[in-house]
């Protein structure tokens, strides 16, 4: 009987394993290294991320952020011409992320968050 609830115990953890790596999404960040940027969120393919957020960038766009996740934020620093990026699970820690990657190249925490979104 253990060594049967041991085998149904593997199957289910391989099908749950299964399931979450279904649910993983490509998310991806372009800027020109001024104020435009474009992000994509959800996508099936880096490739797909990837052209979907020059696309929103605009011309002279490159990417700088492409990740498995649900969630991506965008932060940009005026004062100091500094930019952060933040892939995670949730919107909130995207923000943190990227606010964090910014702050670390700027004085006196001059970084905002200039978007994010999830997939849903």
């Amino acid at each position: 009987m253990t060594l049967r609830r041991l085998a149904l115990a593997a199957i289910l953890a391989i099908a749950i394993i299964r399931v979450a790596q279904a649910q993983e999404t490509w998310v991806a960040v372009a800027t020109d290294g001024g104020n435009n940027f474009g992000y994509a969120v959800g996508m099936a393919t880096r490739e797909a991320a990837e052209i979907t957020s020059l696309g929103e960038c605009g011309g002279g766009c490159a990417i700088r952020l492409t990740a498995l996740a649900r969630c991506v934020a965008y932060a940009r620093s005026d004062a100091g011409n500094e930019a952060g990026y933040g892939a995670a699970a949730t919107l909130e820690s995207a923000r943190q992320t990227a606010w964090e990657d910014c702050n670390r190249r700027v004085p006196s925490n001059s970084c905002t968050v200039r978007g994010g979104r999830c997939f849903e």
